[in-house]
């Protein structure tokens, strides 16, 4: 393992083994599984059962809920057994959870209350599986080589934005032409579908047996004390929790400050925030090759740096920014985050040792979670008090800072090379 401090160790895309091929192909089908399902699952307490906006809400809150609760000690656990059979069991237990919903829907015995289980059920298994997918990457791709690292999680991240893009669309356009329960019953097949290619992958995991056995308790402290202690995890942290502070406050408020305030109609809503999908996928693809060119640590800093200006153009928006500039303003900053999310996921992973990764995603997991709920319950209730453009003043200011933590850590200065 090495993190070196020339700025322009990555030159040439480095080869992936076909394992990971393997990987991809399982985490297409669970990405955009998770991502549809979030749509269906919602649409058929409406549909089948007359649910309303509580109801709706208290299953958003359901699924995620396990992410605050269980990131610390999945990830603790993690460290101790092989991630890959976790990821197939979190497979087919969400293959068994979705499954269910269509099935009670055809005999008319669906309830909100088995919605809830599975939803909740659901997020644990996901937990699991997601900090499992980011802690098994390096000893399947990696071999001290950090290029490599960024190569496949920028496949991995293109594969993230799509999904998150094009999954509630596709959801959307499925249920039209059948029902939220069909939908559903494909996704739970997606999951089968990425259990299967996960249990083809042939590399063997390394072995953890000489690890030492501690309490939960204990081994969830050290992989917070690793996370406080390390410079650059660090870094990462504060980076991460400012994004996602800024970008769920900002999220929370646009509906309100472009339709209720400026009048938009609500295609015009969709197109503006259609762009930030677009700039997530392009940031998604362009991070491998911006750490090539710039030096992994330089990207991020020069992007974060390049971002802080245009993020204050938002609150902005109508007033007097014209929609169409707030609309690629919005754009930039989102394509900073799918590019931080390609680059700074590969410096966590190559900056721990694999003993400790389970529990320093599960911690960063938490972070970052606690961040999102800290943003949206902000500007819910700075827009209450103050009006939602003051509530997206607050949030873009977080935004326009996050190259702060970059710049006073060492990690401005370093790329991932090769052992």
């Amino acid at each position: 393992m090495s993190i070196q401090h020339a700025p322009r160790q990555l030159h040439d895309a480095p080869s992936l083994p076909r394992d990971f091929t393997r990987y991809l192909v399982a985490a297409v089908a669970a990405k955009w599984g998770f991502n549809i399902a979030k749509v269906a699952v919602p649409l058929v307490a409406i549909t089948s059962l007359g649910a309303g906006p509580g109801a709706a809400g208290a299953l958003a809150a359901a699924g995620t809920a396990p992410f605050l609760l269980l990131g610390l000690p999945a990830g603790a656990w993690l460290d101790r057994v092989a991630r890959r059979p976790v990821m197939i069991a979190m497979d087919l237990v969400r293959f068994v959870l979705i499954g269910s919903v269509p099935i009670a829907a055809a005999a008319s015995a669906l309830t909100m209350t088995q919605l809830w289980v599975v939803v909740f059920l659901n997020g644990v298994a996901t937990v699991f599986f997601d900090v499992a997918v980011q802690s098994h990457l390096p000893d399947l791709v990696s071999g001290g080589d950090g290029r490599r690292l960024v190569a496949a999680n920028g496949r991995l991240g293109i594969v993230d934005q799509m999904a998150l893009v094009g999954g509630p669309a596709l959801a959307g356009w499925l249920i039209g032409l059948s029902t939220a329960a069909a939908v559903l019953a494909a996704t739970a097949l997606g999951y089968l579908w990425s259990a299967l290619w996960i249990r083809r992958v042939e590399r063997p995991e390394p072995r953890r047996a000489d690890a030492v056995r501690r309490s939960l308790g204990a081994e969830v402290r050290e992989g917070v004390s690793f996370v406080r202690r390390n410079h650059t995890l660090r870094a990462i942290a504060v980076a991460g929790a400012l994004v996602n502070f800024a970008t769920a406050g900002t999220v929370a408020m646009l509906p309100l400050l472009l339709v209720r305030e400026l009048h938009w109609s609500e295609s015009q809503l969709g197109l503006f925030l259609g762009a930030g999908g677009a700039g997530g996928l392009l940031g998604a693809f362009c991070g491998e090759r911006l750490a090539r060119a710039l030096g992994a640590g330089r990207s991020v800093l020069a992007i974060g740096l390049a971002i802080a200006p245009v993020s204050l153009v938002l609150p902005l928006v109508g007033r007097p920014v014209p929609g169409p500039v707030a609309a690629l303003a919005w754009a930039l900053v989102i394509f900073k985050v799918g590019s931080d999310s390609v680059v700074l996921m590969s410096f966590r992973q190559h900056v721990t040792p694999s003993r400790l990764l389970g529990r320093v995603n599960g911690t960063l997991r938490v972070v970052f979670s606690g961040a999102l709920t800290l943003g949206a319950a902000t500007a819910a209730f700075v827009g209450d008090h103050a009006g939602p453009r003051a509530a997206t003043w607050i949030a873009c200011t977080a935004l326009a800072l996050v190259w702060v933590p970059i710049l006073r850590s060492p990690m401005r200065r370093q790329t991932l090379g090769a052992s």
